[in-house]
């Protein structure tokens, strides 16, 4: 039967030690060691992984394939071995998009030794670098190394390997990792001068036990709370080809994924997907529905809040005047465009840091860290060229606080007589945790509660008939094929409307912004034809008439527990199944809606004095 391991590593290395890759340490100092948000020196898990490759391919080179880069030329490998290949995951072959995953999953290693400072060691190094012609110091080659371990000293670092397996399986992974570790010569920058030597190594194998500190309420909708192990990045769109910067938000794309990897892992499958129509062992009526139950986006929130964020409508402004300044207003209910203090408004598109907004709608800005890495180029153990990566992480928790992210699992798809039968399946997967979120494949742990995540429809109703929907996620509205040079957008929008609400509402305006998402996602959704996909972005705001408020209301009503339905068009233009061909859906969170917040009413601007 397979199990959730952890292995534990306590790892000794000799000072001094440079591991690189994190936040600037102060300044003057040139080569900084990586600290975590508690300010603890550590080998990030990266260079973990990186380093127990490097020594199987030593150890067991019938298991690799050298090969050199197609765009790069450096000479690169590939596992080729199954079972490593499963445990360590293996590079793409040339043309495919993604990597296959490994089941192991490394953390960052730690230590609690601040460095020893004796009169002969001040925490610095410096070096310099020869001029090969003439022997004498090269100019400005002077460098300020941070070395908090002195020469010699050991420094006990510890850090957790998780896995899933059967026992005898996780007994030869604990002895092939144990080994690979010992066969680690030194770790860090500089080992050829003596930086990291590796001293000791020991590990202990642990079958972890369930975690569930609460049960999930028997409704259609479970809300559900997530805190995770270690920094998340959750990449959204690319800066470049070798930046990441994470979203703040874990979407239910992300959410559906991972539950799906642990189902299958858990089921004795390395990759693939969960297809409705097979028997599975384990888990049999989660995966008979997986594609219909719906993951909404986890919002980040304080630990001891539990007010979910709301996504402010694109609808709000402030005034430049001075005497309205530190005020904000809402102008989705104003009839025509007008000055708000004499002055034009400010939408947020312009807005600079310091606005209230974030407060009144319970927004957390998350703290972050930078992480750099680079490849290395196999064979000669140095950084490869032109492979350099800089990831942003958003922090789980600092020294001083603790956050959460909130959202919900919607079995409103899944037939009454199983939806308890799923539930309960959903309650045993999680007991354990979520796994493998995000590129540090984070592991969450689970808590579902009992209140709800989203505020009730028409809490704060405008008027008889008059509704402000306002959306919390990215949504795919628009249909490319009515967007043509000169289309009047109101009307475009109105389509989508007539769509999930044949004839029930009149499009009054709008606030909204568009946005492409092409890339990796289109490539993959569409196959040999690339075509970005066109999202309408959260915040975004419709003002709708109802035609007949009684046959309008269940529609809203609707919206609001489980978001906007996919429109008619997306399965006509991309095929079936949706989910391999579209990734915007609403299964996966998108066209999550809150309708009639109180700010549409309560926040409008003065009227002009005359």
């Amino acid at each position: 039967m397979k199990q959730h391991f952890v292995l534990n590593v306590e790892l000794t290395l000799l000072g001094p030690i440079l591991t690189r890759g994190g936040q600037l340490a102060e300044p003057g100092i040139d080569a900084p060691m990586a600290r975590d948000a508690f300010g603890r020196f550590m080998i990030p898990y990266s260079l973990v992984k990186g380093k127990v490759l490097d020594a199987f391919r030593e150890l067991r080179p019938k298991a690799f394939q050298n090969y050199s880069h197609s765009r790069t030329g450096n000479p690169k490998y590939r596992i080729v071995d199954a079972e490593l290949g499963e445990w360590l995951g293996k590079e793409p072959e040339e043309g495919e998009l993604a990597p296959e995953r490994g089941r192991v999953r490394f953390g960052d290693f730690v230590t609690e030794q601040k460095g020893t400072v004796t009169p002969g060691h001040d925490g610095i190094i410096e070096r310099i670098q020869i001029d090969q012609e003439t022997g004498a110091t090269a100019g400005r080659m002077l460098a300020m190394i941070e070395a908090p371990f002195g020469y010699g000293e050991p420094v006990k670092f510890e850090g957790k390997i998780e896995f899933i397996s059967e026992a005898d399986e996780a007994n030869r992974i604990q002895m092939a990792l144990e080994e690979a570790l010992k066969a680690v010569p030194a770790f860090g920058a500089m080992r050829t001068v003596g930086f990291g030597r590796t001293q000791s190594v020991s590990t202990k194998l642990i079958s972890v036990k369930a975690n569930s500190k609460s049960q999930p309420t028997n409704k259609e909708t479970l809300p559900i709370r997530f805190r995770s192990d270690r920094p998340l990045c959750l990449v959204g769109a690319k800066h470049s080809r070798n930046h990441f910067e994470s979203l703040q938000n874990i979407g239910g794309a992300v959410l559906k994924g991972a539950t799906a990897r642990l189902v299958l892992e858990l089921n004795g499958l390395t990759n693939g997907v969960i297809e409705s129509g097979k028997n599975y062992s384990q888990f049999p009526y989660l995966c008979k529905y997986f594609e219909t139950i719906r993951f909404a986006e986890a919002r980040p929130q304080f630990e001891k809040s539990n007010s979910r964020p709301v996504i402010p409508p694109l609808s709000l402004v402030i005034s430049p005047v001075e005497e309205l300044k530190g005020q904000w207003f809402d102008v989705a209910l104003e009839p025509i465009s007008r000055l708000i203090g004499g002055a034009a408004p400010i939408f947020s598109i312009d807005w600079k840091d310091g606005t209230p907004i974030d407060t009144a709608f319970a927004v957390v800005k998350l703290p972050s860290e930078r992480r750099t890495r680079t490849a290395i180029e196999a064979g000669k153990g140095r950084a490869a060229e032109e492979q350099l990566f800089s990831y942003g992480l958003v922090l789980p928790k600092t020294p001083d606080q603790e956050f959460v992210w909130e959202g919900s699992i919607g079995l409103e798809n899944v037939p009454e007589p199983d939806r308890r039968l799923v539930l309960s399946e959903l309650q045993k997967l999680f007991e354990f945790g979520l796994p493998n979120i995000g590129k540090t494949r984070a592991v969450a742990e689970v808590e579902w509660l009992s209140h709800e995540t989203a505020a009730a429809f028409g809490s704060n109703p405008v008027s008889e008939g008059l509704h402000v929907i306002t959306l919390q996620t990215d949504c795919l509205m628009t249909n490319p094929e009515s967007l043509k040079l000169g289309t009047d957008l109101k009307a475009v929008y109105q389509d989508f409307w007539d769509d999930i609400a044949p004839e029930q509402f009149q499009l009054v305006g709008f606030f909204a912004r568009q946005s492409l998402h092409g890339g990796f996602l289109a490539k993959r959704s569409n196959g040999s034809k690339y075509e970005p996909f066109l999202l309408t972005d959260r915040g975004s705001t419709f003002v709708l008439q109802a035609s007949d408020e009684s046959k309008a209301k269940p529609f809203l009503e609707t919206w609001t527990k489980y978001g906007l339905p996919n429109a008619k068009w997306i399965a006509k233009r991309y095929g079936e199944p949706l989910w391999k061909t579209c990734p915007f859906l609403n299964e996966v969170g998108f066209g999550e809606v809150l309708i009639d917040l109180e700010c549409h009413t309560n926040n409008r601007p003065p009227e002009e004095k005359s």
